[in-house]
């Protein structure tokens, strides 16, 4: 038995594979790479792309190895395996074996992380900042009063780590019918950044920044069956999903000292808190989906399913603070939510003409939820009161029925000249909401032409125009109070304010591309989009914003082995919103417009770069010898961006000018593989990355700068960071 009849024999997989049709030995080969790489300084976020940010050595490991018998011996059986990466919090795994035309399986396992901070701060300790430090003081109900905050801190790092496993099944029961299976586990763990509250009395409250663990797993399994026959093609399967989170709540001591608004045990010492994290929930959905030639180019595709989402996760108490009294019970365990969901699409294409193409599309979407409404007579924060019947608040189900319909059509006017039209149109009704429907209309013109050699010319050009209904800005308000509780023009949000994705919006889209190949080796390519958006004047929320962005890329091939690219990025983005700023408890506030506020921003994105490649170069300390030979690459970027806020205020109000938001990435790679022999080679890889970032939300920030909020003082990302590996690579 060859040395690699195990593996197969092992796999749910019948037939020949573990038959006379196996898999040799000697049909096997791959190539297997061994190294090592060394950082030269710790940087955080440096390992969010590389797998790898502490300063020292790190061993690595490449594998790509596979298996398939020739033709004319009649097996079909065949593998792969392919590792990258190990060794890295980067790394993937994937295994795939199989009888041609018949049947294959796919393992497969990747590790994705995200590094945020590694230099915040907290006085909290224990798993799930379940406790304060020993000899903790609070002598006011602001971070003033911590009189021991910083001998109290700790370091805490803000991280997460992604890890999937998936393994797919796809067998061919006959020429016709196909059964599909898969199945993928994702988890998700680390420390994220999460605010919590202590006090929501009027302007008592009191917040603080808090190291939330991260663990969570969804499970999703999808089955399918195929039946492809002549003209024709359908297909029915099934996706469950399944989320659970090991943490349903979050629970922390207050470290402030009682406000005097607080109910009795609020505050420290003493005080504690308690907020849900998210829910586990599932989603099952059956689709049905396949396509029909109905007569000559004309060709239907349809695609349908009907889905149900569930969440029963067990209410939290109203207050985990023994000495609020609880005179009304939660209505119900939990929520008990139910939302069913349908979609069909629709579409045709056709031929009618010589030259001509056309395209017709359908679309209906239901998002039905059918979760029970209820009154929840709060206990806002673990430190009031719970709330009368007539202060407290319904949930709100939110639903929506989206149709949509849309045309192109793609005429060939002459050779190497093709015209593009076409026009859209989607309604969307909503409950619970402003507005109860909204309309938008579009169309579309283009032009393509490729009617000289060496020239391709590409322009578009797209309108949308969405209108609504009438926006009723305080019906969330009467929605969600009960009914009695709250006057017909009483409001939250200014009566002026307008959502901006649920008001009246026109939109502007300009497209141009141009491809020029001045010779055999020199090519250039150019693009500029143009986006904007012109929302109602006359009221508050965002009144206009516009998108400008330009590409250049050239490409150079001077001889076959040699490749030269370089290319450059800019976008602008800016966007204008207005406000008025108003206090609840002095209602002539809403109607004075010397507290309105506008605001420009702006962000600026440039990047360039370039790439070289070249192969099969022969060193001169080669001597001749056969098969030695040197491929290089060598790449740059440089990267950055610039944002502005600039906010003008009318004379009742006050706002200080924000500083800029800034970015900068620039990185260089140099990669080297030295052949040895036809089977044997040497690599090595050098990268240096330096990253600068200023953001006044976190720069300057210590974790007691504000009074009423404890921060974690994290600051901006700032590395810089060398990579080196070296590698040796057998191929067989």
């Amino acid at each position: 038995m060859n040395r690699y009849f195990w593996l197969f024999c092992a796999l749910p997989i019948t037939g020949e594979i573990c038959g006379t049709g196996s898999v040799h030995a000697e049909d096997s080969s791959g190539e297997v790479e061994i190294g090592v790489g060394y950082l030269s300084d710790d940087a955080y976020q440096y390992g969010n792309r590389s797998g790898v940010n502490e300063q020292g050595l790190t061993p690595l490991l490449n594998v790509e190895l596979g298996a398939g018998a020739e033709p004319a011996s009649g097996a079909t059986g065949y593998w792969w395996l392919e590792v990258e990466r190990l060794g890295l919090d980067t790394g993937r795994v994937e295994l795939e074996a199989g009888e041609q035309g018949r049947q294959r399986l796919r393992l497969g396992y990747r590790e994705v992380p995200r590094y945020r901070f590694d230099d915040a701060f907290t006085p909290l300790r224990g798993p799930g900042s379940k406790r304060l430090p020993p000899g903790w003081e609070a002598t006011d109900a602001t971070t003033g009063g911590m009189t021991r905050l910083e001998e109290s801190l700790v370091e805490v790092n803000l991280w997460q780590q992604r890890r999937s496993l998936g393994v797919e099944y796809q067998h061919h029961l006959d020429r016709q019918w196909t059964l599909s299976a898969d199945f993928r586990r994702d988890t998700l763990e680390g420390t994220r950044a999460l605010g919590g509250a202590t006090g929501a009395t009027g302007g008592n409250v009191r917040a603080l920044l808090l190291p939330a663990p991260l663990d969570y797993e969804t499970q999703i399994a999808l089955l399918a069956l195929a039946y492809t026959g002549t003209g024709y093609h359908w297909s029915l399967g099934y996706q469950g999903s399944f989320f659970n989170n090991r943490d349903s709540a979050l629970g922390w001591p207050t470290p402030f000292a009682a406000h005097p608004q607080w109910a009795p045990g609020s505050g420290y010492p003493g005080g504690q808190n308690q907020m849900a994290l998210e829910p586990d929930n599932q989603a099952h959905q059956l689709r049905v989906n396949g396509s029909l030639t109905l007569a000559g180019s004309t060709r239907l595709h349809m695609d349908a399913a009907l889905g149900r989402q569930t969440q029963d996760e067990a209410f939290l108490p109203y207050t985990v603070n023994p000495q609020i009294d609880i005179v009304e019970p939660l209505p119900r365990d939990s929520l008990d939510a139910r939302v069913n969901t349908s979609h069909v699409k629709a579409r045709l294409t056709s031929r009618p003409a010589s030259g001509l193409n056309l395209i017709a599309r359908l679309g209906y979407r239901d998002r039905d939820n059918q979760t029970p409404i209820d009154v929840y007579q709060r206990v806002r924060s673990d430190a009031s009161p719970q709330q009368a019947f007539m202060e407290a608040r319904l949930n709100r189900p939110y639903s929506l029925t989206e149709r949509e319909a849309s045309t192109d059509a793609t005429y060939r006017l002459a050779r190497g000249l093709r015209l593009e039209a076409g026009y859209e149109h989607t309604q969307t009704d909503r409950d619970y909401s402003e507005v109860a429907r909204t309309e938008e209309h579009g169309f579309s013109l283009g032009v393509r032409s490729t009617r000289w050699d060496r020239v391709m010319l590409a322009m578009n050009y797209r309108h949308l125009d969405r209108h609504a209904s009438a926006y009723v800005g305080n019906r969330p308000l009467i929605d969600t109070r009960v009914p009695g509780s709250v006057g017909e023009e009483d409001f939250e949000n200014h009566p002026l304010l307008r959502k901006y994705y649920l008001t009246d919006r026109d939109r502007d889209q300009w497209r141009l591309r141009l491809d020029w190949y001045l010779s055999p080796s020199v090519s250039l390519g150019s693009s500029v989009t143009h986006n904007r958006d012109d929302y109602p004047s006359g009221y508050f929320g965002l009144t206009d914003s516009e998108m400008v962005s330009a590409t250049a890329d050239i490409t150079y091939t001077p001889a076959e082995a040699v490749r030269l690219t370089g290319f450059v990025n800019r976008d602008r983005y800016q966007r204008n919103q207005a406000g008025r700023s108003f206090r609840g408890s002095v209602p002539e506030d809403a109607a004075n417009a010397e507290r309105n506020w506008n605001t420009r921003a702006r962000d600026h994105f440039d990047v360039w770069g370039g790439r070289l490649d070249w192969e099969d170069i022969q060193p001169s300390w080669v001597n001749g010898q056969a098969g030695r030979r040197l491929d290089l690459s060598l790449s740059f970027t440089h990267s950055r961006s610039n944002g502005e806020i600039v906010t003008e205020t009318g004379p009742a109000l006050d706002a200080a000018p924000l500083p800029e938001l800034v970015t900068r990435l620039d990185s260089i790679h140099l990669g080297a593989r030295y052949h040895l022999s036809p089977r044997s080679s040497l690599r090595l890889e050098v990268e240096r990355e330096r990253y600068r970032s200023d953001d006044f939300a976190l720069d300057d920030l210590a974790p007691g700068s504000h009074p009423n909020v404890l921060l974690m003082g994290q600051s901006s990302p700032d590395y810089r960071a060398t990579w080196v590996a070296l590698g040796y690579r057998l191929s067989f």
